[in-house]
């Protein structure tokens, strides 16, 4: 069940071999090795249309070279889209996962 609200789209970016990715992004969870999640979302857009979507949690390396960031802010947990458009993911829309697909991305037993 995708009932679980996981994020509000604050901004998003098409990128080649990614597809669309959304922000905000997540710290990576403390739980030892992290796995890439591909799993279903249901996106809520901002005039109340819903549409199942596949959804990928991914594990990214920004290069900051300022040492005063922190490894959180270095590595993080970036959700995308891989064959979703901008047009279907607009800016507003929320984000539902299963309950099971939150718990892992926030580093939690479900």
């Amino acid at each position: 069940m995708l009932d679980q609200e996981l994020l509000k789209v604050e901004d998003h970016f098409l990128l080649t071999n990614v597809g669309l990715v959304v922000a905000p992004d997540f710290s990576v969870p403390q739980t030892g090795v992290w796995s890439d999640i591909v799993t279903s979302a249901k996106v809520k857009n901002p005039e109340g249309q819903e549409k199942d979507h596949e959804i990928k949690f991914g594990m990214v390396h920004f290069n900051i070279k300022d040492p005063k960031f922190s490894i959180d802010k270095r590595w993080r947990v970036v959700i995308s889209f891989p064959n979703a458009t901008k047009e279907q993911v607009p800016i507003g829309s929320k984000i539902f996962v299963s309950k099971d697909d939150y718990m892992k991305l926030k580093g939690e037993n479900a």
